[in-house]
């Protein structure tokens, strides 16, 4: 607990490097309270120490909560945080989901959909695009989980449609 950004950001990269699933409920809730942190950088490199504790723990209940904690923070105001709770939830979908935890992950098809939409119609910074395809990493992460998502599911793919007619138009594919 530092007041320097890149102390915490140091200390959250060692956890990253050194946790294993015995220190995991030590530092859970000090690397949860960092969600709220006022940096951006903080708040990143906090999803991507919970990413790595979803990875190593093998407790449901952490992961579920785990999960939740990506959910929240896929509204973040920062694209970079976004980014990265983006990979917690795809190694959650495409790893660990399925049955029931497959279910409730269908709440967030709308929220997949919005971010999508957002990045089609260039609303990230400039830096976000790669040989002025916007945020391609990102898209093609946000494809995969929707993919998944709406196998077998008339409903959820059928709110996928214009989104992903729209990703092929800014794309030059259609």
């Amino acid at each position: 607990k530092s007041a320097y950004v890149l102390v915490v950001c140091a200390a959250l990269h060692t956890l990253a490097r050194l946790t294993s699933e015995d220190t995991i409920p030590a530092v859970l809730p000090t690397v949860v309270e960092l969600l709220n942190h006022k940096s951006q950088l903080v708040r990143k490199k906090a999803v991507m120490v919970l990413s790595k504790f979803q990875k190593v723990t093998s407790d449901a209940t952490t992961k579920q909560m785990l999960q939740q904690k990506f959910c929240l923070m896929l509204c973040d105001k920062d694209p970079s945080v976004m980014g990265a709770s983006l990979n917690g939830l795809h190694d959650a979908l495409c790893t660990h989901m399925e049955g029931e935890d497959l279910i409730r992950m269908k709440n967030l098809v709308p929220s997949l959909v919005s971010i999508l939409k957002q990045i089609t119609q260039r609303r990230l910074p400039r830096s976000y695009e790669y040989h002025r395809t916007p945020a391609p990493f990102i898209q093609i992460k946000l494809l995969k989980m929707l993919a998944k998502l709406g196998q077998n599911d008339q409903a959820s793919s059928e709110h996928m449609y214009q989104v992903l007619s729209e990703v092929l138009k800014a794309n030059g594919r259609q």
